[in-house]
């Protein structure tokens, strides 16, 4: 398993390989998720305060190309409380959930407004470097005879959260030059 001093260590010697043209940001803070349930169903969400570490590096020419290139390491969690029931019968699932992701994210698209607003859209691939869970999962349904089933989370589970995963980034940042080749950059990704 991959250790959080590992990719900070790493992070840092990606830093270490930069070639002239580009330029490296370091990023950070603390981070807060959302979750979304897209069924009609009675579900609570409460989000634990994580945090990320960011690197990137933009001005990369790749033919007639310009990118930006982003590795991140993120650390978030939080718990959920998700029922559905009908008229006989219902079933609820109740976790709390910690995970860290590494992720890779590529951007092709980018604007730069009034040279100081970076605009940026792109693809990311991340995976699950750690992962903690609990919870119990509970299914009822009334009759003769009535049914009720209730168990851990981990005797039904290795994993809770998905190994990979793709999806879309956006970056809206706003660059307050400091010196000729330092700048301060709140982003919001």
């Amino acid at each position: 398993m991959i250790k959080n001093h590992h990719i900070i260590v790493f992070l840092i010697l990606i830093n270490s390989m930069t070639l002239p043209g580009q330029n490296i940001d370091l990023s950070g803070g603390l981070n807060s998720n959302k979750f979304h349930d897209f069924l009609v169903r009675e579900s609570s969400y409460n989000s634990d305060f994580g945090y990320t570490i960011r690197i990137g590096m933009e001005n990369i020419k790749v033919d007639w190309l310009t990118l930006r290139l982003t590795l991140s390491y993120d650390k978030y969690g939080g718990e959920l409380n998700a029922s559905e029931f009908t008229v006989g019968s219902g079933h609820s699932t109740v976790a709390k959930i910690d995970k860290s992701v590494v992720s890779f994210t590529v951007f092709p698209i980018n604007f730069n407004i009034i040279d100081r607003i970076d605009l940026n859209f792109g693809f990311e691939v991340a995976g699950l470097v750690y992962e903690k869970f609990k919870g119990t999962y509970e299914y009822w349904a009334m009759g003769n005879p009535y049914i009720y089933h209730s168990y851990d989370l981990h005797d039904k589970y290795d994993s809770y959260n998905a190994k990979t995963y793709f999806g879309l980034r956006g970056r809206l940042a706003y660059n307050v030059k400091i010196a000729d080749n330092l700048s301060i950059l709140p982003q919001y990704a």
